[in-house]
């Protein structure tokens, strides 16, 4: 009977001390997290909020994470290097609410688990972009770029070439490979997901559209009506122009200028002595002077591109500038003035008929007429002619009519002053460069020409 007591006493001593230490711990857990309480990977049991706060912040700052592609280990940081800013604070307030102090002995069996830190992990933004830039400029070095599938051009068609991958990280894609991984409890960051792969493979319906209008450009009649002349484009020349540049068909505009250069080389006329057939010395070389006619090559470099992306043949005259430019080879045409510095004579032709001629005075040896194929590009009347003497003194020349012909001075003019006009007179007498005309011819001349006239000095 005795011993039956003294055994119900233990057993009541053994349950009061664990309903004791059952009351201890309950009272314990009300103020701290249930035992086995995992917070991202880190044990946060027994700790006050604070204290779980304050652990997870450091874990997560020192944290050691490394990017490795495939088995190689390419640099390691922490944490706080990559602007980590840990803030659990409303999850540790909500797991505590969730968390019943009485059912600690529970937990010691099962345990609890919050494994989701990336969405209580921040970071400073300007620290980690910098963190980023400055680690994909020192892992790309050595790296290949991935290549897109685009067209090429190879004898004298258009293929499509077939994307090459790489292995050159993407700036977006490793800031949003490392931003998940900061999360991640064993620190090891795979960069291949980072990989910049190519955009655009071979089956890209894009690049085969391209291909067929590339072709069906390729395939244009350009001509050109220049001069009295059809000029038909080859088709290598416009394949050399043709592009396919950023997912786009285009024209290389070098190539494009490089071809109106030539046109203009071979057909326009500033600048290039000419073959006349004068009046009294047959067919004489004429150096060039104000008139004449080339290309506007930034213009018609424009058009023609325009033209030839529209895709359907055509025949254009090219965007000209300058004066004279005609549909035949000649230029000067049938009406323009004639002035023959040997003969001291001028002649005014119109439509092939002559109207006028006369005998003048052109500058004086050593300020001599200067010869070339010029225009007359303004008419004035009563303008007051100045310059400078021999000696060095200024002169000012009042004058009825004023035609000049090139820009530095010299025109035709009526010379009142002149007491004769032609044979020598010229060579004692003559002028400081002009074409000194008798004053009544001069009017009559002032009357019928117009400005753009032709003036063949020679």
């Amino acid at each position: 009977m005795k011993k039956r007591s003294r055994m119900v006493i233990a057993i009541s001593v053994i349950l009061i001390a664990v309903f004791g230490l059952y009351i201890f711990q309950s009272q314990r857990y009300r103020d701290t997290y249930l035992p086995r309480t995992n917070v991202a990977g880190v044990d946060v049991g027994g700790k006050t909020e604070a204290q779980a706060n304050q652990l997870l912040q450091k874990h997560f700052e020192q944290q050691k994470f490394t990017l490795v592609d495939g088995t190689k280990k390419l640099v390691s940081f922490t944490g706080k290097t990559a602007g980590v800013k840990p803030e659990f604070t409303q999850k540790l307030a909500s797991l505590k609410q969730q968390q019943n102090p009485w059912s600690w002995p529970w937990h010691l069996v099962k345990g609890t688990s919050m494994a989701q830190a990336s969405q209580s992990l921040t970071v400073d933004q300007t620290t980690f972009n910098q963190f980023v830039d400055k680690t994909i400029t020192q892992l790309n070095q050595g790296r290949t770029a991935s290549k897109n599938a685009t067209i090429v051009k190879k004898n004298g068609s258009f293929t499509i070439s077939s994307a090459v991958s790489g292995n050159r990280l993407s700036a977006k894609q490793l800031k949003t490979t490392i931003r998940q991984g900061l999360a991640s409890s064993n620190g090891q960051i795979a960069v291949k997901t980072a990989y910049a792969k190519p955009t655009v493979n071979a089956d890209s319906s894009s690049l085969k559209q391209a291909v067929t209008k590339l072709e069906k450009l390729h395939n244009e009649k350009i001509t050109y009506a220049i001069n009295g002349d059809k000029v038909t484009v080859p088709k290598a020349t416009i394949y050399s122009w043709l592009t396919y540049t950023n997912g786009k068909v285009s024209l290389d505009a070098a190539q494009v200028k490089a071809y109106i250069v030539s046109l203009n080389k071979q057909y326009a006329t500033i600048n290039k002595d000419r073959q006349f057939k004068s009046t009294k010395r047959g067919t004489v070389t004429v150096p060039a002077g104000t008139y004449g006619w080339s290309i506007n090559t930034a213009s018609e470099v424009t058009a023609l591109s325009a033209k030839v992306l529209a895709g359907k043949d055509f025949t254009r005259t090219p965007i000209v500038q300058g004066s004279g430019y005609s549909t035949d080879k000649n230029d000067i045409g049938n009406t323009y003035i004639e002035v023959d510095k040997t003969n001291q004579h001028m002649w005014y032709y119109k439509d092939g008929q002559l109207v006028l001629d006369t005998d003048v005075v052109t500058g004086k040896p050593g300020q001599d007429t200067p010869s070339g194929v010029d225009f007359i590009w303004n008419k004035q009347t009563n303008a007051t002619l100045k310059g400078t003497n021999d000696d060095g003194s200024a002169y000012a020349s009042p004058v009825s009519y004023w035609m000049p012909v090139d820009y530095t001075g010299v025109g035709i003019h009526d010379a009142s002053w002149q007491p004769k006009f032609g044979g020598d007179w010229y060579k004692e007498h003559g002028s400081h460069g002009c074409v000194n005309t008798p004053p009544t011819t001069m009017a009559k001349l002032y009357s019928l020409v117009d400005t753009g006239t032709p003036v063949v000095i020679f």
